[in-house]
């Protein structure tokens, strides 16, 4: 019933409303960017590959309501933001789903030239162009961080060691790889790019398989982080190191180790061969078992639809690479609880009143001789932010005084009231009501 009235609102109105108040009791108050988050049911979601959207659907026989799609991070960092693309699956009612992967050069760590400025222009003007298309669209910043395969991966930016950035206690890998996803986030919420809902993805399975290297290593903080997602495959006996696997043992523990973060959560990508198992049987209990019953917060579930060689083996991951396998999905997708567009806000148009409270990472961080800091607060209250030393020593008063709902940011400038405050670590605390938050920040001379 439910997907029947979303097929037939959708038809009649189109996705782009406004607002959408017929559907809203079918949807919780949590929006992320514009976009509801399902109170029962799980956005039909897919990587349509070499098919186009249209045949996709017509091969599933139902609407995606969210196409996931792949760039990189060109070398001459002009901004690309792929408007064409986003625009052409906003017409045939979907939400974009960028999978933005930052394959970019740098010496000795390749996240270097992200995190040393190199490419601040390139994410500014990517951000601008995001916010000047102004709808509502995902962005998978960075995916499977925690695997080798990436350039960007913790394991090819200090992997394990301690000494070389940040914390001395933490691994290095990890900590760049979440100072650079912070410093693009930060950058894009300077150029007030608010129409994207950021996802945050590790894989089901970390290369190097080493305590440093678990994914909750790598979480950037709640505030820089709108939906979890997880990738997995079932590769089958496709491939020497590989087996069957089921879909409860690819997601279970990544699922039982998020869902308290209060966070909805997506498979970015997942799929199934036919080699080693019954790829019909994996799809029908995927669907119709974990994702409708047994994982409740997964709230879009992306199918990685496409035929290509992994490593040196042919594998077929379509939705069609037998008649079984067609079927299976075709039954489990009709199912209601798989929603098959996204009732979508008009961002452009709505109350710039925040929905959570917020405190941002400052920028630039580390910083000499001023820093600008950033929060967010849906209710007026008595806002009173400071800073501190590492001692717990109070060292300025930026805000102490009653402000309305809204966003705001100050700068703090050591100049010559704090000139004589040593290089190191200094803490910034905002408490507005009862919210309180504390970030670290650097002072570097």
């Amino acid at each position: 019933m439910l997907a029947l009235l979303l097929h037939n609102y959708f038809l009649m109105k189109g996705y782009q409303m406004k607002k959408i108040l017929m559907l809203s009791v079918l949807f919780s108050l949590a929006v992320f960017a514009q976009v509801p988050i399902p109170e029962t049911g799980c956005y039909h979601s897919a990587f349509t590959g070499d098919d186009s959207q249209a045949s996709f659907e017509s091969l599933a026989g139902k609407n995606i309501a969210i196409e996931m799609f792949f760039t990189g991070w060109p070398n001459n960092t002009v901004p690309d933001f792929p408007a064409a693309k986003c625009t052409q699956i906003d017409n045939n009612g979907a939400v974009p789903h960028i999978t933005w992967m930052p394959q970019v050069p740098g010496t000795p760590y390749p996240l270097n030239s992200i995190l040393n400025g190199s490419y601040d222009s390139y994410i500014n003007g990517y951000a601008t162009q995001v916010k000047n298309w102004g709808k509502p669209l995902f962005i998978r910043l960075g995916h499977e961080f925690n695997g080798d395969w990436y350039t960007y991966g913790g394991a090819n930016n200090g992997g394990g060691t301690l000494t070389g950035f940040g914390d001395p206690t933490k691994a290095d890998g990890p900590e760049r790889f979440i100072a650079a996803y912070q410093r693009v986030h930060d950058l894009f919420e300077a150029q007030n790019a608010d129409n994207v809902v950021w996802v945050w993805c590790p894989n089901n399975g970390s290369s190097p398989n080493e305590a440093w290297n678990v994914p909750e290593a790598y979480y950037p903080g709640d505030s820089y982080v709108d939906w979890i997602g997880f990738d997995g495959y079932n590769f089958g006996t496709t491939q020497t190191w590989s087996n069957w696997i089921t879909f409860f043992n690819a997601f279970n523990t990544l699922y039982h180790k998020f869902k308290d973060y209060g966070k909805p959560i997506m498979l970015g990508e997942f799929a199934c061969v036919e080699q080693g198992g019954t790829k019909s049987q994996w799809i029908t209990d995927a669907y119709l078992t974990w994702l409708k019953f047994g994982y409740p917060k997964i709230k879009a579930a992306t199918w990685f639809h496409v035929a290509k060689t992994e490593g040196t083996v042919y594998t077929d991951w379509r939705i069609n690479s037998s008649a079984a396998s067609l079927a299976a999905y075709q039954n489990a997708i009709a199912d209601p609880y798989f929603l098959a567009a996204v009732p979508v806000t008009d961002v452009q148009n709505e109350e710039a009143i925040p929905q959570d409270f917020s405190l941002g990472q400052n920028y630039p961080n580390p910083f000499n001789p001023s820093t600008r800091i950033s929060w967010k607060c849906p209710v007026g209250s008595w806002q009173i932010l400071k800073v501190y030393d590492v001692l717990g020593n109070e060292v300025a008063t930026l805000v102490n005084e009653y402000r309305p709902a809204g966003s705001y940011e100050i700068e703090f400038n050591i100049g010559s009231s704090f000139k004589n405050l040593a290089s190191g670590i200094y803490f910034y605390r905002l408490q507005a009501g009862e919210f309180a938050v504390t970030k670290k920040m650097i002072l570097q001379k």
